[in-house]
């Protein structure tokens, strides 16, 4: 039954609306596009990991996305003389820096919003995925064994392809969430357990992806070494494609 102006007196208004300001045909979008988001996190967080492994069992001893392991390396390096260790080190560290300028200045970091399915972030996530595939053609061309100044040329391949991604995790709405740098996600998830409160999940997430990822990325070093960009791939490709996904749904 409708009050003389039209308006239901139980509280929503004649359009269906809530009056609290829970309007389903808004919140549903906004659900879908955190979805996306957490998924893309997650997989771009395995795939992290296997080329973390990668690079440290395969492209000399150092990491593709933890530089400050690799700062921490450099150190070791001068110590000890070891020049090729060093030059390692230096086109990880160099490259990242390159990925992480590049993927800032294509979709500047956003906060706590959530920007998957823009045309910026799917480009950038685009391009990693076009790296991670010229890297995964070469990778297999070598049988998974590189040597010399090729080895060098693959990890700064994955290293420029982990700073753009880094750059874009900033974008998905989550600051203690990342894909790569996570001693912060762990010391947010152990902080927030210290102060009982309930832990984000989207961090836990990530850091149990995080080794999944590396356990799947040295199982398969083991047995399949040729294939392990293929789980790379396999993470930066789903990220891509829930990102123009969204892109499409949110266009309607």
């Amino acid at each position: 039954m409708s009050a003389p102006d039209g308006s239901d007196p139980n509280g929503s208004d004649p359009n269906g609306s809530d009056p609290n300001g829970s309007d389903p045909d808004r919140s549903e979008p906004k659900d879908s596009a955190r979805a996306h988001a957490h998924l893309a996190l997650v997989a771009l967080t395995a795939g992290t990991a296997s080329l973390d492994v990668t690079a440290f069992f395969r492209l000399g001893g150092v990491f593709a996305s933890v530089m400050t392991s690799n700062l921490v390396f450099v150190g070791v390096a001068v110590v000890k003389t070891e020049a090729a260790f060093g030059i390692r080190c230096a086109v990880a560290i160099l490259s990242y820096i390159v990925g992480v300028g590049l993927g800032s200045a294509i979709a500047p970091p956003s906060g706590r919003e959530n920007r998957l399915g823009t045309r910026p972030l799917s480009l950038l996530l685009t391009g990693e995925l076009a790296v991670l595939l010229g890297y995964a053609i070469w990778w297999m061309a070598l049988d998974g064994r590189p040597v010399g100044w090729a080895r060098l040329a693959l990890l700064g391949a994955i290293a420029l392809a982990m700073g753009s991604q880094s750059a874009a995790a900033r974008q998905l709405g989550n600051p203690n969430a990342g894909t790569t740098y996570l001693t912060g996600t762990l010391t947010s998830l152990v902080s927030s357990l210290a102060a009982r409160h309930r832990p984000d999940p989207e961090s836990v997430a990530v850091l149990v992806a995080l080794v999944a990822g590396a356990a799947a990325g040295a199982g398969l070093l083991e047995a399949a070494p040729i294939t392990v960009p293929l789980l790379a791939l396999a993470g930066v490709g789903t990220a891509v494609a829930l990102s123009w996904r969204l892109a499409r749904i949110q266009s309607r």
